[in-house]
């Protein structure tokens, strides 16, 4: 079997953000609340990550340093920041903020791949698709080099990477690639997160355990 159908890819939503309890939250970019903050502390990780990817805002990046701590301080992990990671929702709460302050907050990662504005396009469903077959390619590029790849994304978004049920909080579920006769029969299905119809390939990821894992409490809130 080819390299690249072998990597297993870990999906991490973000830990509780004080947009999931605070409806609707009137600011850009909200933080982790101190529920999201142990929630990411108590992640267990179903593998040692060889690559972690992050979107940029500030709950998935504040997840990733929870829930990766010694990886990221001993650098034993190579990290990259994708803004096609990002929330697949207009709400403001899943707007961004610029590539200076992204850079004054966390400085220990390199933001080069973002925009000096977060002047993103306004959400659109096939945009979205687009950008999440626009993922996997580059995951199964990676796949040849890398053994877990994990990426810290948010809810909204993972229903267009993948099919199945709404991500939780905190919530690490664990995929990998589909063969060509697999792919063929597994492209087509709905997006959980808007009850539509959606074609998940040409490159599609499979769940390894199909009722999904992970710790975190439900939150019927985008993020």
């Amino acid at each position: 079997m080819a390299a690249s159908l072998t990597a297993t890819i870990h999906i991490l939503r973000h830990g509780q953000s004080i947009h999931n309890v605070v409806r609707p939250y009137p600011y850009r970019d909200p933080p982790l609340t101190d529920v999201g903050v142990q929630q990411a502390m108590d992640i267990r990780l179903p593998a040692e990550p060889d690559l972690l990817l992050i979107s940029p805002m500030t709950r998935t990046i504040e997840t990733a340093l929870l829930a990766f701590p010694g990886r990221l301080k001993s650098g034993s992990v190579k990290v990259q920041v994708w803004p096609d990671l990002r929330e697949a929702h207009g709400a403001l709460c899943n707007i961004g903020v610029s590539r200076p302050e992204l850079e004054a907050k966390f400085p220990q990662f390199d933001f080069s791949s973002c925009r000096n504005e977060w002047d993103y396009p306004p959400h659109i469903f096939d945009d979205a698709a687009e950008r999440a077959e626009r993922v996997r390619r580059r995951l199964k590029d990676l796949s040849a080099s890398y053994k877990n790849i994990f990426l810290v994304t948010h809810r909204a978004f993972a229903a267009f990477l993948v099919q199945g049920e709404r991500f939780d909080v905190c919530e690490c579920r664990s995929y990998r690639f589909a063969s060509r006769e697999e792919a063929d029969k597994a492209r087509d299905g709905i997006n959980i997160d808007r009850g539509i119809k959606q074609d998940f390939g040409p490159s599609v990821l499979l769940p390894i355990h199909p009722q999904g894992g992970g710790s975190g409490a439900e939150s019927s809130a985008t993020g």
